[in-house]
């Protein structure tokens, strides 16, 4: 056996059985209270105490690191317009972390990234534990953000824990960052990537059932408004052009239908599909609202879209107007169809733009991290992941070739009773510490 392969044994057979204190590092991180809202204030009651956690944690391998509370006002003068910039965002008790652990020098360096925060819990009741009071069970940790993506970041930090404990010789430097406010915007990641926590390659642990996703899609939220005319709802109605009402739930029906149609078209479009994907690009209707009274027709109604899209489709900017374009273009053409929205058409508000990206599968660093995961005894085969995440800033903008990989089921994200399998969390353990141990050497 030469010297790599011996070192990867024994880094293998040391995060085996470091299996409890993975499990225990999760939990701890699953019980702080890191809550991201579209109103930002107050912040979640765990998210400075989590942050400040991770960072001793780190300043004990001989990382150096700092906390600091991102300052929305530069970073929107420099990259308005860019992926990440979000007015009215809020930083106040959610600070971001940042950790360099310098190499020996001469060697490549690896940026290790997530996000601390995550959705509010939905009703309790759906719950069968208490979300922040962890439960391992049956192989699995349950908890609000064991999946998205707590997992993610335990994994992380144990695979530094474990590399510093065997004393593994790195000439590369390992960066560490962890942020706030993924969950709605990508500002936190922003004010990482301009503050310089940047490095050769990166991997960011949101959750892909340990398999390597070099691409994620973009995603587009708007608001269709439909403007009805409300009217007594129990009266036989007249034509809206003799002055009867017109029912905006009626023009919600009519909406969804013609997004149907859309995303038929665009399920047969080369240009919205991608071979790392299992499915094409398309529009969901994930919110609506209607209605002013119990025994009257809807005046105006509202219909929130989330609009998935590919790096290839993305402006000059990086961003998705030229899909919000197509969509809006979409919208007018099913307005055609009707007299009254032909009269009165739908309107699309844009309120948030989250960027995707792509790294070619033929990346030194998704080479290197494919002969790191088989060695796991994982799948080196590359997928695509189906939703938005930050990986696009620290690529784009930060300059570091970034890709996901992190444990657990993706659809495990959001949904009450939320949980993680320990075989997959030390699985992904184990692969990051490889995988750091061979680019980093």
């Amino acid at each position: 056996m030469d010297d790599n392969a011996a070192q990867a044994s024994r880094i293998a057979a040391a995060v085996d059985a470091a299996r409890d204190r993975v499990v225990s590092t999760l939990t701890d991180l699953i019980a702080f209270q890191t809550i991201s809202r579209p109103d930002p204030a107050p912040p979640g009651p765990g998210t400075e105490p989590c942050q400040r956690y991770l960072r001793a944690r780190l300043a004990a391998l001989g990382f150096e690191t700092e906390l600091w509370e991102p300052d929305p006002a530069p970073l929107l003068e420099k990259y308005r317009g860019r992926p990440g910039t979000v007015e009215a965002r809020r930083f106040e008790g959610r600070p971001n972390l940042g950790g360099r652990k310098p190499g020996q020098g001469g060697g490549r360096s690896l940026l290790l990234t997530g996000h601390i925060d995550v959705v509010p819990t939905g009703p309790i009741e759906h719950w069968r534990s208490e979300p922040f009071s962890p439960v391992v069970q049956d192989g699995a940790i349950y908890g609000r953000g064991a999946v998205d993506m707590k997992g993610g970041v335990a994994a992380m930090l144990m695979a530094c824990e474990i590399l510093h404990e065997l004393d593994v010789p790195l000439r590369g430097d390992i960066v560490f960052s962890t942020v706030c406010d993924e969950e709605i915007c990508s500002m936190g990641a922003l004010a990482h990537a301009d503050r310089g926590y940047t490095a050769d390659a990166g991997i960011m642990t949101e959750p892909t059932a340990n398999r390597i996703a070099p691409i994620c899609f973009g995603i587009l939220w708007g608001r269709i408004i439909l403007d009805g005319i409300g009217g007594h709802a129990e009266l036989t109605p007249r034509n809206w052009d003799a002055g009867g009402p017109v029912d905006a739930i009626d023009l919600c029906r009519q909406m969804l239908n013609g997004i149907d149609l859309i995303n038929r078209r665009w399920m047969f479009d080369p240009r919205k599909r991608h071979p790392l994907m299992e499915g094409p690009v398309n529009i969901l209707a994930t919110q609506i609202r209607a209605g002013e009274h119990p025994s009257s027709t809807a005046g105006r109604a509202e219909i929130v879209i989330d609009v998935k899209y590919l790096p290839a489709e993305r402006d000059a900017l990086g961003r998705g107007s030229l899909v919000a374009a197509e969509v809006d273009a979409f919208i007018s053409q099913i307005c055609q169809a009707d007299p009254y929205l032909r009269a009165h058409p739908a309107r699309v508000e844009w309120f948030l733009d989250a960027d995707c990206t792509e790294v070619p599968s033929d990346h030194p660093f998704v080479s290197c991290f494919q002969g790191a995961v088989s060695a796991s005894g994982l799948s080196p085969q590359l997928t695509g992941f189906s939703s938005h995440s930050d990986i696009g800033i620290p690529t784009d903008i930060g300059g570091t070739p970034t890709v996901n990989f992190g444990p657990g089921d993706p659809s495990q994200a959001h949904q009450p009773n939320e949980h993680v399998m320990i075989a997959d969390l030390v699985s992904c353990t184990r692969a990051l510490a490889l995988a750091i141990a061979d680019w980093c050497r």
